[in-house]
């Protein structure tokens, strides 16, 4: 059974009844007087994008996965609340390493476009900053076989100049680069970071405003 709620924040949820969200990690339990109260505590908190709540015994937990990714059990009494404004997907879509999650999408979009896909579902345009991590992405990629130019990742030229910075540390070095030799070469046309395939998915840059598939990561405290 399905329904809907909206807080004061103007946050709306949708509602599945007969669901809990299974306790984790990411999980806390808390009391609450109401359904309708458990949603305003969820947002309050800035990684909660999903909370459940049980009539019989007013406990709301609230999941902090960052990322929607939840799992959930049939309960009766319970009912799970999903905060519209983000979107979710399966969990099985994700890729983990380390301490963040990844999500590689084939739909074409451009390096703006990619950018706000990744913020809606609570991520971003993907900064690779060890070795280690750049090859797990890279091994992730040739094993598939979509025929696509490459994938955009969240490297920007902000100084039209002959390097390129991730768009969190706009000011600061990448601490690690994977740059295709003699790349970037476009520092006032091509602006934006990919994995081109050409290159073995090392790094280049190119025009923004081509349509691309593009990878999100999602960080866990």
């Amino acid at each position: 059974m399905h329904g809907e709620i909206k807080t004061k924040k103007t946050s709306t949820f949708t509602i599945t009844s007969g669901e809990t969200i299974i306790s984790s990690e990411y999980t806390t339990d808390v009391y609450s007087k109401s359904q309708t109260a458990c949603a305003a505590m969820c947002v309050l908190d800035d990684r909660c994008c999903v909370a459940s709540f049980s009539q019989e015994s007013s406990i709301c937990r609230l999941d902090r996965a960052d990322n929607c990714c939840v799992a959930t059990n049939t309960t009766i009494g319970w009912s799970v609340m999903t905060r519209n404004e983000y979107i979710t997907m399966p969990c099985a879509e994700y890729i983990h390493f380390g301490v963040s999650s990844y999500y590689i999408s084939e739909e074409l979009l451009q390096w703006e476009e990619a950018k706000e896909n990744c913020e809606s579902l609570r991520g971003k345009l993907v900064e690779l900053e060890t070795f280690e991590e750049n090859q797990f992405i890279k091994d992730e990629l040739m094993t598939r076989n979509t025929g696509v130019d490459g994938y955009w990742i969240g490297g920007y030229n902000f100084h039209n100049d002959n390097d390129m910075e991730w768009i969190g540390q706009p000011n600061k070095s990448m601490p690690f680069s994977d740059m295709e030799t003699g790349e970037p070469n476009g520092p006032m046309t091509q602006l934006c970071m990919l994995m081109w395939k050409n290159f073995g998915f090392q790094w280049g840059d190119y025009q923004c405003f081509i349509p691309l598939p593009y990878i999100c990561e999602f960080m866990h405290c």
